[in-house]
């Protein structure tokens, strides 16, 4: 896809990723910016910015390209990822044609069993065409160009509402977006867990992978407090919205990788809704992290559709495990007690997808600009960098009555300027 750009030196490009990874690193452009509402994406991106010295590249945590600043894209690069929501693809071509300049291109790759062809369509009704570069293995790439100020159709409505009666009988109005998981209402694994768990009066709890927000506002009607957390800016602002739109106060949501912004926090029961996607690696990563934020008799409840592995880690990390229940193709499993003797026999692993490195922070080279600045280093304990902010100063924040969740994007790119 970036060989058939054809990028050229004066050109600036916003690359919206493949499958979440960044894609236009390779080019030889004026500025490359990526964007992505995923925490984890966004800090790989840095990552890799920093490890091959790009003083002309940066990444954006945003919920849309809207919110990057600085004058038109020339080549915008996109490939959507399998399990991508197609209101949401949509969403983010409107977005970027906004963003883009006059004889601006948009190159999009996809497999047609993944929905390319509906992506096309798209294309077509926004840019008024949509050319065939390639297909070759089932890999198709097609190519826009803006021709025009205004786009060829109205953009997608990606807003979803409804509203969930929880155990005790209390309705819980939801807001939601496409892009975060079970958009559309509230998913059977949710619910299963919703139903299940047991949330005492005094418990201090700890959402993991909170989404929009539908176990912790659960449990938030029945526990002392309430820490929602998630690594995807847009599902945490959801969360946001939904926890304020039902005037709940003892719940608080915060962007996180993992239990990051947990940190030397201890609760009384950790919930989650366990990726089904995610192998051994995150089912060690989820429970033993569990375990090293629970008090001494502290417990964890996860759905899952996967409890082999679950229940492994769990039976090393606990002093007891079992499966409280099953319905439908999915498992509650509880564990109760971490093993302190284990804990204080391992140093703590990762506990967060990834290792935390000091982050460089390169020249964004928004207009062309090629000069060079001295690396900056961004320091998590820093009240002045990006990561401080937005697991401290951001984590409070709530929308005004009437607004949608995703009017509440944060512009502050994580590779920032340097003056």
């Amino acid at each position: 896809m970036l060989a058939a750009a054809a990028v050229e030196t004066h050109e600036r490009v916003l690359d919206l990723g493949a499958a979440g990874h960044p894609v236009a690193l390779k080019a030889n452009a004026a500025g490359i910016h990526f964007v992505s509402s995923d925490l984890r994406a966004v800090r790989l991106c840095e990552d890799a910015i920093r490890s091959k010295g790009l003083p002309n590249a940066c990444a954006w945590l945003e919920t849309s390209p809207a919110g990057v600043t600085g004058p038109g894209f020339d080549v915008v690069l996109y490939a959507p990822a399998r399990w991508e929501a197609k209101a949401r693809v949509f969403q983010l071509i409107d977005a970027a044609f906004q963003n883009m300049a006059i004889h601006g291109r948009f190159l999009l790759a996809g497999r047609r069993d993944a929905g390319v062809e509906s992506y096309r369509n798209r294309l077509e009704e926004v840019f008024g065409d949509a050319e065939k570069l390639s297909a070759k293995s089932g890999l198709r790439i097609f190519r826009s160009n803006k021709r025009n100020a205004a786009a060829g159709t109205d953009p997608v409505d990606t807003a979803h509402s409804f509203v969930v009666n929880d155990p005790d009988g209390v309705r819980t109005a939801f807001e939601t977006c496409a892009g975060v998981f079970s958009s559309g209402g509230l998913d059977a694994g949710t619910r299963f867990l919703i139903d299940t768990v047991d949330v005492r009066p005094h418990d201090r709890v700890l959402d993991l992978g909170s989404g929009f927000g539908a176990i912790g506002i659960a449990a938030a009607r029945r526990a002392g407090e309430v820490l929602l957390l998630d690594s995807d800016l847009l599902a945490v602002q959801c969360g946001r919205w939904n926890v304020a739109r039902n005037g709940l106060t003892n719940a608080r949501v915060a962007l996180s990788d993992g239990y990051e912004a947990a940190s030397r926090q201890t609760f009384d029961l950790v919930l989650c809704n366990a990726p089904t996607h995610k192998g051994t690696a995150t089912a060690r990563l989820f429970t033993e992290g569990a375990a090293r934020h629970l008090v001494p008799d502290g417990r964890f409840m996860i759905v899952t559709m996967r409890p082999g592995m679950y229940l492994k880690q769990m039976k090393r990390w606990f002093r007891s495990a079992c499966t409280l229940a099953s319905r439908g193709g999915y498992a509650v499993l509880r564990a109760r007690t971490p093993n302190v003797d284990l804990l204080q026999e391992y140093p703590p692993w990762i506990i967060s997808t990834r290792a935390e490195k000091p982050r460089v922070c390169g020249k964004d080279l928004r207009h062309g600009d090629a000069a060079q600045a001295a690396p900056k280093i961004l320091d998590n304990t820093n009240p002045e960098s990006y990561s401080y902010a937005h697991s401290r100063a951001t984590e409070n924040e709530t929308p005004a009555p009437g607004d949608h969740p995703t009017q509440y994007r944060r512009s502050k790119p994580c590779m920032r300027s340097i003056t």
